[in-house]
């Protein structure tokens, strides 16, 4: 494990050993444990964001895609490879 020097406010510092104080731990354990929720919630939040574009990408897609094809009304074909697939001849 590398050990790193951070410079913290004293006010900072005397937060941090409050809390592992209260945690029953210390103040590497605790430091360690909130940089990796940092890290974990950081990429949650670049994961969200990188769905939402592909989203919003789709659906300008699909717009485009509705816009092409104008007023064609796609259920027949639905329904035709539908009862296909289920075997009924209607």
């Amino acid at each position: 494990m590398a050990r790193v020097n951070v410079f913290l406010s004293d006010d900072l510092l005397k937060a941090v050993d409050a809390e592992a104080e209260r945690e029953g731990t210390n103040r590497s354990a605790l430091l360690q444990k909130a940089a990796e929720a940092y890290l974990q919630e950081a990429r949650r939040q670049r994961e969200e964001v990188e769905r939402r574009r592909k989203m919003k990408e789709a659906c300008t897609r699909m717009d485009k895609l509705a816009e092409k094809l104008g007023d064609w009304d796609p259920v027949p074909i639905i329904r035709q490879f539908r009862d296909a697939r289920r075997g009924s001849k209607k």
